[in-house]
């Protein structure tokens, strides 16, 4: 049973402020004896696609750092990836994405917007997903931050990266060209393994 803590009740009404009419799916990782880490994901049944958003980063229950104005690591994770209509069932390999960003994050790697880490397989060990292998971190397109009893929580939206796109970001240096064009393309910037290759 989750229990309803008040940094997670925070960012359950801040989203419920953005998307009133929907209900979203709780999904809870198993206790591996450790306080850190992600508790687990809420997952907004939208319509074409779902909406993730991470909690356990950041303090959801009493605050306990020293560090007044932000809560815990400061920022939550969210992706949007595509979702079939009356599919009620979040995929577990963004499930796995997710968990191994929060893992390399208290690991030491430093994560925050303009970021993109490269790999070596498909996004989430799932083949469908081809060569879809790399992700970039933008400010989320709905909720930018948002403010708590335990400070304040951003939120950095995961996005997934063709192999091609890794490349140019790693050649250039900066993943800055690539979101620009893929927020054009698609305002919500919304993680689609089939969508099509960008190329500058």
């Amino acid at each position: 049973m989750l229990e309803i803590l008040p940094g997670l009740t925070r960012i359950y009404e801040g989203w419920a402020e953005k998307y009133p009419d929907v209900r979203p799916l709780t999904v809870q990782f198993a206790a591996d004896g450790s306080t850190e880490g992600l508790n687990g994901v809420l997952a907004y049944p939208l319509e074409g696609h779902w909406l993730l958003v991470t909690f356990g980063l950041t303090e959801l229950g009493e605050k306990t750092s020293e560090e007044k104005r932000v809560s815990g690591a400061g920022f939550e994770f969210t992706c949007r990836i595509p979702r079939e209509d009356g599919d009620e069932t979040v995929p577990a390999w963004i499930l796995r994405v997710l968990h191994a960003l929060a893992a390399q994050f208290l690991a030491g790697t430093a994560l925050d917007v303009g970021h993109w880490i490269v790999t070596p397989a498909p996004l989430g060990g799932e083949p469908a997903n081809g060569d879809m292998t790399s992700i970039a971190i933008v400010p989320d397109v709905d909720i930018r931050v948002m403010d708590t009893d335990n400070g304040l929580v951003l939120f950095f939206q995961v996005v997934g990266l063709k192999v091609e796109e890794g490349e140019y970001a790693q050649k250039a240096d900066t993943v800055a060209p690539i979101v620009a064009l893929l927020r054009d393309r698609d305002p919500r910037m919304i993680t689609d393994p089939n969508r099509e290759t960008i190329r500058l």
